[in-house]
């Protein structure tokens, strides 16, 4: 990959990193998460920061609470400090683009 280059992954239902190779730097823009069970964490391997926690709008109708996006955003992510998405019900989607190499 190249200064440039879209990234994007799809976060399963498992315990997942997006961590780029050592020396890669990327901006994630955009973040589109169920907002229900699973917490979106900046990580360095020991220490997690909450970036989008569970959200409950505390209605009977929670349709609106799924699969919210967050676009228009800047986070820088590195080898050392990268997303986790440490629950194993919720799918997450990132995307951004590399910004160094």
């Amino acid at each position: 990959m190249a200064i440039g280059d879209a990234v994007a992954q799809l976060m399963g239902t498992g315990v997942t990193n997006r961590q780029p190779s050592s020396g890669v730097e990327e901006q994630i823009s955009a973040i589109v998460k169920d907002l229900l069970t699973d917490s979106l964490f900046i990580y360095d391997g020991s220490n997690l920061i909450t970036i989008i926690g569970i959200f409950n709008t505390h209605t009977t109708d929670n349709a609106n609470a799924v699969h919210q996006p967050i676009y228009n955003t800047s986070i820088m992510i590195t080898n050392s400090a990268y997303l986790r998405k440490a629950g194993t019900t919720d799918r997450v989607f990132v995307s951004g683009v590399q910004t160094n190499s």
